[in-house]
C-alpha cells in the first residue's frame, strides 16, 4: 500500500468509509484504482467522540462522524501510515436510528435509501418498513422499497399486496423482485449510479442484491481494519463500491434487527407521514389522537387511510412520550413487527 506521504496521493478530500475505535477508514476522492483506502484519525474538536442530548430519560449519544461524511485530510507528520482528519463538510442529509440510549447515524450524504424486505422467509415485516419509511421521510431523502422473494409465493398474498398498493398510491416506488434469479431491468436502472443506503433485516436478500449489482468484484471498505484492530461490530455500516463502477456507492448496515424512533419528537413523526397531509385538521398542531376536528381520524373512519398506517403512527408517537422506556424485544408496546 502506498504511504500517505507518497507523491502519488494528492487528494485532500475523502469519504469516510469505516470506523475502528479511534481510527477511520477513508477513501481519497475522486475514487481511483491507483489511490488506496487509508486510515485516518481525528484531531482537536473532532476528537470528541460523542455529543449527548439530555431529554428526560433519554441521553442519545451520536458519533460526530459517520459513513458517507466528506472530510478534509492531511498526512500525519508523526506517523507515515496515518492521515489526520482536519475538518468535516456540512452534511446534505443523514439517516438515524435509536437503540437503547444511543442515536446512531447510519449514513450521511446519500442520494437515496433502499428499504429491503421479503415477502416470505422471513415474512414481510410491516413494522420495520414503516419505521424506516418514517425516518427517511423526516430526513427528506428519496426512498424506494424492494420486496424480495416473490418466487416463494404459492399464491397471491392479498394482505401484503394491499399494503404495497397503498404505498404506490402515496407515491412510493415499489419493486417486486426475486433477486436470487436476477434483478428486474427497472431496478437495475434505478440503482445504476449515486450513493444509496441499504436498510433491511437479515435474510431479506441484501447480500444477493449487492452481488447482482456489482458482480463478483465487490470491495468492502472497512470490513477488516488496516491496523489489525479487529472487525466491525454487527451493526456498523459497511461501504461497497467497485473501481469499475465508480459512480455507484452502496452502504449496508449488517445485522440490523430493530429500528428505534425514540430519537424523534412528535412534530418530526408527523412529518414522517406526508400522506396524512391530504386530510386537514381543525388545529394546525393536531397530533391525530383525540383532538376535535381531526381530518386524519375522519379519513381513517372513512377508509381513506388504512388501519395499519395509523396504527404504526400512533405506536411511534408512543415512543416519544416521556414515560416511554424502550425494552429489548418490546419496542413498540405490543406491536412487535
Amino acid at each position: 500500500m502506498e504511504q500517505p506521504g507518497s507523491p502519488q496521493v494528492h487528494a485532500t478530500r475523502a469519504l469516510v468509509a469505516g470506523l475502528f475505535g479511534a481510527y477511520y477508514h477513508v477513501l481519497p476522492l475522486p475514487f481511483s484504482q491507483d489511490v488506496p483506502r487509508v486510515q485516518a484519525k481525528t484531531r482537536g474538536k473532532l476528537r470528541i467522540d460523542y455529543r449527548e442530548k439530555n431529554q428526560g430519560y433519554k441521553k442519545l449519544r451520536e458519533s460526530l462522524l459517520a459513513i458517507g461524511d466528506i472530510v478534509e485530510i492531511e498526512p500525519d507528520a508523526n506517523n507515515a501510515e496515518t492521515w489526520v482528519i482536519q475538518s468535516v463538510e456540512k452534511r446534505r442529509n443523514a439517516i438515524h436510528r435509536a437503540s437503547f440510549g444511543r442515536q446512531q447515524c447510519l449514513a450521511a450524504n446519500v442520494d437515496g435509501v433502499v428499504v429491503m424486505a421479503s415477502i416470505r422467509s422471513p415474512d414481510f415485516n410491516l413494522g420495520f418498513v414503516e419505521r424506516c419509511l418514517a425516518e427517511i421521510r423526516i430526513a427528506d431523502v428519496e426512498v424506494i422499497l424492494v420486496v424480495n422473494k416473490f418466487d416463494l409465493l404459492a399464491g397471491p398474498d392479498k394482505d401484503t399486496e394491499s399494503i404495497l398498493t397503498y404505498y404506490e398510491k402515496m407515491g412510493l416506488q415499489v419493486y417486486r423482485e426475486s433477486v436470487q434469479g436476477g434483478l428486474s431491468a427497472e431496478l437495475k436502472a434505478r440503482l445504476d449510479h449515486g450513493s444509496w443506503l441499504l436498510l433491511g433485516q437479515s435474510g431479506t436478500g441484501k447480500s444477493t442484491l449487492l452481488n447482482r449489482i456489482f458482480g463478483e468484484n465487490l470491495q468492502i471498505v472497512g470490513e477488516v481494519s488496516l491496523i489489525n484492530k479487529g472487525r466491525h461490530t454487527t451493526t456498523n455500516p459497511a461501504l461497497f463500491y467497485s473501481p469499475r463502477k465508480d459512480d455507484l456507492v452502496l452502504i449496508d448496515v449488517p445485522g440490523l434487527r430493530e429500528f428505534g424512533m425514540h430519537h424523534r419528537d412528535v412534530h418530526e413523526i408527523r412529518g414522517g407521514y406526508p400522506d396524512f397531509d391530504e386530510f386537514p385538521c381543525r388545529f394546525e398542531d393536531c397530533r391525530h389522537l383525540n383532538e376535535p376536528g381531526c381530518g386524519v381520524k375522519a379519513a381513517l373512519e372513512e377508509g381513506k387511510i388504512p388501519e395499519f398506517r395509523y396504527r404504526y403512527y400512533v405506536a411511534m408517537l408512543d415512543t416519544v412520550d416521556e414515560s416511554f422506556k424502550p425494552r429489548k424485544g418490546d419496542y413498540w408496546r405490543g406491536i412487535r413487527k
